[in-house]
Order: C-alpha cells, then structure tokens, then sequence
C-alpha cells in the first residue's frame, strides 16, 4: 500500500527520497500536476508524492468550512489545505459563481475554531471548483 509524502519542487524538480531504502533520486515534475506516484529505481517501492512548489510549506486540513462574502452570502466549502498565508478549499459548482478573484473572504470552521480565525482572506486564484485564497496582512 502506498503512503502520500510531500516533496518539494524548485524549477520542476524533485528530490525523491525513498522512505524504505532511502535511495535518492531527482525527478522532474511539470507544472500543474499535484500527485503523483513514483517507483524508487533501487529497490522498488511506489510513494504516492504530492508536490509543494510554495515557499511557505502547506499543511493538508481536509473538513468543511463556512465562507462568507462581502455581500453576506454563506457558502459552504470543503478545505483543502492551509499555509502560513493561505488557504486552499474548493466549492460546488453552482456557488462558484458567488466569488471573484480580488473579492474578500471571511472563513468559519466549526471543528476548530482557532484555524481560520485571523482575519479576512482575497481571492487570488480560481480554477475550477479549487479556490486559492492569501491572508490580508
């Protein structure tokens, strides 16, 4: 059974480190995939590998979360995961159309409230039903 490790990716490489036999080995990565799994070339096992192409390390928090909007609308979201300054989630496709990049964001997570209590958030991407939002400093 594979195990999901994260690996960081500089000018799409990554050093793969093999949990088992630790066998190194450089692999490139090309933009826009997320995970992958990878076969150590010495003694065979497969990592499933997710890739962290941000400075700041992002933690993965899967739970559901409130967003609110400056209009006052409350969307629920599934969190995807969190950093320092940002946070991942994605939305259903019938509520994505209620946020804009550049649109201010509230967020309310029941099961921890300390998580996401730091203020508001701006919409800086949005592909899909993935939304990436950065902490207002």
């Amino acid at each position: 059974m594979t195990k999901l490790r994260t690996f960081r990716v500089v000018n799409g490489r990554t050093l793969f480190k093999c949990h088992s036999c630790k066998g190194n080995r450089m692999f490139t990565i090309p933009p826009g995939v997320r995970t992958r799994s990878l076969r150590c070339s010495k003694c065979g096992e497969i990592t499933r590998c997710m890739f962290n192409r941000r400075v700041v390390e992002r933690e993965q928090q899967t739970g559901k979360v409130l967003v609110f909007t400056g209009e006052g609308r409350e969307i629920e979201a599934n969190l995807f995961d969190i950093s320092r300054d940002g946070v991942g989630f994605d939305i259903s496709s019938r509520d994505i159309m209620k946020i804009s990049v550049g649109k201010n964001l509230l967020f309310k997570c029941p099961w921890n409230p300390q998580l996401l209590s730091q203020g508001s958030y701006v919409v800086r991407s949005i592909k899909g039903q993935r939304v990436g939002v950065e902490r207002q400093k």
